[in-house]
């Protein structure tokens, strides 16, 4: 019993240290951009989600390569909310290409919000990769190094030309329209903050409720040391989806030491 009460012990500190350390280290946004927007659009929107205080991770200091960073792979998986500029110039870059992946299937596996950003473009283009899209991809099919990847591009851009956003057309008040979406990112994180809050205090009713049921030893080793490996690999400070996952195993475990508990009383009687 000593032993498995060390082991609820650890799962409880595991739980604690991750959550601090994770608060300090990631970011509210990633801002992924065409190169052909750095020092105009994408700077602007930097400067405006910035004024209303939103911690944002944008990669203008890593270097190009043929593939993304380890780095930038991290640094989009920590975040919870993805803005995405979309360009002409994307589809004719593997490595917009390749981040555009990535941030989908964040989006699949880790319920990360993804915001796309049409500028001057139009989002049929995207989702059809027709005209300037199309265009990329027949290049794109001539060079080895991209013929498995480009199923893979194409559907994660079929995806994201889906999802609710922005379209920049021309002759558009930019300056209107990047604070627009600034206010709008404030809010989505700050509702997506209230969220996580409400995880992280289920989750620590639910803990409270396992610790007691583990202390009268109305649950076995096996289902606590179940709980305790997930919750190893749970963000609860970003991760909504996993905390949520883990929410729900711990129900699953309370419920199962509740009806131990009434078969030990009926055993009793």
């Amino acid at each position: 019993m000593c032993n498995l009460c060390s082991r609820l012990s650890l799962f409880i500190t595991a739980m604690a240290t991750t959550a601090t350390n994770n608060t300090d280290e990631n970011y509210d946004v990633f801002l992924s951009f065409g190169g052909d927007t750095r020092y105009n659009f994408t700077s602007h929107l930097l400067g405006a989600i910035k004024r209303q205080h939103v911690n944002t991770y944008v990669d203008f200091n890593l270097g190009r390569g043929s593939e993304i960073s380890s780095a930038l792979v991290s640094a989009i998986r920590k975040a919870p909310i993805a803005v995405i500029v979309l360009t002409d110039h994307t589809a004719s870059s593997k490595w917009c290409l390749d981040e555009a992946t990535e941030i989908m299937e964040c989006k699949r596996t880790r319920n990360q919000i993804v915001l796309p950003i049409f500028y001057h473009l139009d989002p049929s283009d995207v989702r059809n990769q027709s005209g300037c899209y199309g265009v990329a991809f027949e290049e794109h099919m001539k060079q080895k190094d991209c013929i498995e990847k480009v199923p893979t591009w194409r559907e994660a851009l079929k995806q994201m030309a889906n999802l609710s956003g922005w379209h920049c057309v021309a002759n558009m008040n930019e300056y209107e329209l990047v604070e627009n979406i600034a206010e709008d990112v404030r809010k989505i994180v700050h509702s997506n903050c209230l969220n996580v809050n409400r995880a992280k205090d289920e989750f620590e009713r639910q803990k409270d409720m396992l610790r007691q049921l583990y202390k009268k030893n109305q649950i076995t080793s096996d289902q606590t040391l179940h709980v305790w490996e997930m919750a190893k690999i749970v963000n609860l400070t970003k991760d909504i989806g996993k905390a949520s996952k883990l929410s729900e195993e711990i129900k699953k475990v309370i419920e199962e030491g509740k009806t131990s508990r009434k078969v030990m009383l009926v055993q009793n009687k």
